[in-house]
């Protein structure tokens, strides 16, 4: 019978079985029980709870009983630590068992123990060891199954979401991702085809309703049939490394608008300085021809005074202009333009003796300046305003940070059999620079300088950088110009072929680059001994160099290239897109040549029609952009008066109101479809010279002027079949 089998399983089991009464008490125990716990007579009067080895046996007996009377499934004890009384004579002997007690209907308790051996317990020790070491882990883990539910977490993870065991295993991690359901899915899919992911951003919604930023490392553990099993996902907490990149990137463009502000502010002041100064250049050069040639003035120590006087003038109003000019240029680097050279065969002797020409008027009072020019061909395929361009940068540089010693120009020359190439070194005895800035060359910097780099910049350096960005501007800070020179003679270094670089310590600093001298062949009437040239004795060195070459009255400005654009304005037409000093202006044109002047600048239009008068060339102005589109179309038509020319050229201002010099040309390609030359005359940093035929910086004098006019001239007869 059932009662029977229930018997001989009861009396046969080899585990130990117990039935116990009300008060823990045995009731009845199986021969098992009295092999590896003890007598029946000895253990019951005793409750089960009183017979662990230790008070901690005690209260898990205690606590699993009153579990199981409360419930109806079994509830376990493991490794119980229980005193036996099995051993020779009695003798009490503790013995770990693993219990489970199951209630009965009628509020007995059946108490099953299972021996847990020395090996047993000694594994679960390990066992335990390792379970703590992931559950306590320093960093968040757990397991998805293979349709996202969290299969298990460990203690730390509960603590970062704070949830329990109950609230966060066995649900959906969908549940806990608000807004990332499709990238978690995603990371699903890459885990599903194999792949290992790796710090990807997840936002986890905390028990308090906090969003936790996380990172998640993870990859797939596969069964033996290569299914997926389960992840291994490990969580990192992304706050701090979220708050440090913001305050960063905060900083970061804290100190970008900075620089922002003081590019336009500094355009913005220039530009208002360098209109009045385009008229006092010009003023003064005429004055100097008056004076230089009237036959009035007869006392020739006035004549000497006079014309130094006016000579000096024009030298400090070109140097405010070059200021102007050398900020224009780099704002057009930085606008992504580069460099435009005329590559030419130059005389590099008599570019480097005039280089430090230039500089001697910088030189303080006890500092030698010399030129050290090695032996060797003179000869040098190069743009010759734009090296002496970096040249004067350079040495004004050297100059200035020179109270005592000396600065020198060094040229000298690769040696047989290797690259010819021409290096330019400069040397000067100052103060020195930061031996290892990297980022020198940037405009603004003043040594030492710092890099604006997102990947570089930390919360520390950034606010460095600010500080020393706002005492770089004061007026106090000592520092010359307006911190852009390196920068721009970086750049033109570059287009000229080579890379600017340097050396410091505290005695000695060194700029130098190398060109390609561009020559096959140097000739031999080229070859020069080597040359030390001191500038202070050797005023009329270049006298036949300026009979025979325009190298005094060069502007100093360099031509950029295109700058993308994002005005929407169509490109220009017109045949000719550069404008290149190819001749002079004839006189005897069979017609005199026809100007529109466009710009809101009284000033700068008396200028440029002072020299077009001196040109012999007829012309009108207009205020702005409307007064503009005005004239041209009423060009070429008929009026009360009779029939209106065209206009042969139009000089176009590009700032200013009611209707900029862009729109004014637009108008005039797309809705007049003019094929009229429009020429950019600005002191705008910025031009996009697409639009129009030539673009040209203020100030014009006379010379640039009768170029434009005859380049354009010719084109358009030309073109027209006229000459």
């Amino acid at each position: 019978s059932p009662d029977d089998l229930l018997d001989v399983a009861f009396t046969s089991s080899p585990v130990a079985i117990a039935v116990l009464d009300a008060n823990n008490k045995p009731l009845t125990v199986n021969p098992a029980f009295e092999e590896q716990i003890g007598p029946f007579f000895k253990l019951k009067n005793l409750a089960l709870n009183d017979i662990g080895a230790d008070e901690k046996a005690n209260e898990a007996v205690v606590r699993a009983l009153s579990d199981a009377r409360q419930s109806n499934v079994a509830v376990r004890a493991r490794d119980v630590n229980v005193l036996t009384v099995v051993g020779p004579g009695g003798y009490p002997i503790p013995r770990h068992f693993d219990w489970s007690f199951r209630a009965g209907s009628d509020g007995t308790i059946c108490a099953v123990a299972d021996m847990v051996t020395d090996k047993d317990l000694a594994q679960r020790e390990k066992d335990a060891e390792l379970l703590d070491f992931f559950q306590e882990a320093p960093i968040a883990m757990h397991w998805l199954s293979a349709t996202g539910h969290v299969m298990w977490a460990n203690n730390t993870e509960l603590r970062v979401l704070g949830y329990t065991a109950e609230e966060y295993i066995g649900q959906p991690i969908m549940k806990f991702c608000p807004d990332e359901e499709e990238l978690v899915l995603e990371i699903l899919k890459q885990l599903g085809s194999g792949n290992t992911i790796k710090d990807v951003p997840v936002r986890f919604r905390a028990k308090d309703g906090r969003i936790v930023p996380l990172l998640i490392d993870s990859n797939v553990n596969y069964t033996k049939a290569g299914e997926f099993n389960h992840t291994r996902c490990f969580i990192r907490d992304d706050t701090g490394r979220k708050v440090r990149e913001a305050r960063t990137e905060a900083l970061l463009q804290e100190a970008i608008r900075t620089h922002e502000l003081f590019d336009a502010f500094v355009s913005r002041t220039l530009h208002l300085i360098r209109t009045p100064c385009h008229g006092l250049v010009h003023a003064l050069e005429e004055l100097g021809e008056v004076v230089s040639q009237a036959k009035v003035i007869s006392a020739d120590a006035l004549e000497r005074r006079g014309k130094g006087l006016i000579l000096e003038s024009v030298k400090l109003v070109r140097q405010i202009n070059q200021m102007t000019v050398d900020f224009s240029d780099v704002c057009k680097v930085q606008e992504g333009a580069q460099p435009e050279v005329c590559l030419e065969q130059h005389n590099v002797l008599l570019l480097a003796k005039k280089a430090v020409l230039n500089a001697l008027e910088n030189l303080r009072p006890g500092v030698a300046l010399t030129l050290d020019f090695a032996a060797g061909s003179t000869e040098l395929r190069t743009d010759s305003v734009a090296l002496l361009r970096v040249l004067d940068h350079l040495l004004r540089n050297a100059t200035h940070a020179t109270t005592a010693g000396a600065v020198t120009l060094q040229v000298n020359h690769a040696p047989p059999g290797s690259d010819d190439v021409v290096t330019f070194t400069v040397v000067d005895t100052g103060k020195g620079l930061d031996a290892d800035d990297p980022y020198l060359f940037q405009r603004y910097c003043q040594p030492p300088s710092s890099t604006l780099t997102q990947d570089r910049v930390s919360p520390e350096n950034a606010e460095a950088l600010r500080s020393k960005l706002q005492s770089g501007l004061a007026l106090t800070s000592g520092n010359e110009g307006i911190g852009v020179g390196l920068a721009l003679s970086y750049s033109i270094v570059a287009a000229l072929g080579g890379e600017l670089r340097y050396d410091s310590n505290p005695s000695t600093t060194r700029f130098w680059f190398a060109l390609p001298r561009g020559i096959a062949t140097p000739s031999p009437t080229s070859m020069s001994p080597s040359v030390i040239f001191d500038p202070r004795t050797a005023f009329s060195v270049l006298e036949e160099e300026e009979r025979s070459s325009d190298h005094s009255t060069l502007s100093m400005d360099t031509r950029f290239s295109s700058i993308p654009d994002s005005s929407g304005i169509a490109p220009a037409t017109a045949s000719s897109t550069t404008v290149a000093a190819k001749g002079v202006f004839e006189a005897q044109c069979q017609t005199r040549p026809r100007v529109l002047v466009v710009d809101d600048s009284q000033l700068c239009t008396k200028v440029v029609a002072s020299a077009l008068k001196r040109l012999r060339c007829e012309y009108e102005t207009a205020a702005d952009g409307v007064e503009a589109v005005a004239k041209l179309k009423k060009a070429g038509s008929f009026d009360a008066a009779g029939p209106v020319p065209p206009y042969d050229l139009v000089l176009m201002d590009i700032r200013m109101p009611n209707m900029d010099g862009y729109e004014a040309t637009r108008i005039a390609r797309e809705e007049l479809k003019l094929n009229v030359p429009i020429v950019a005359i600005s002191a705008e940093a910025v031009v996009h010279k697409e639009h129009f035929d030539a673009t040209y910086s203020k100030p014009l004098n006379v010379k640039v002027l009768q170029e434009i006019i005859a380049d354009q001239y010719r084109v358009r007869h030309t073109d027209t079949g006229s000459m």
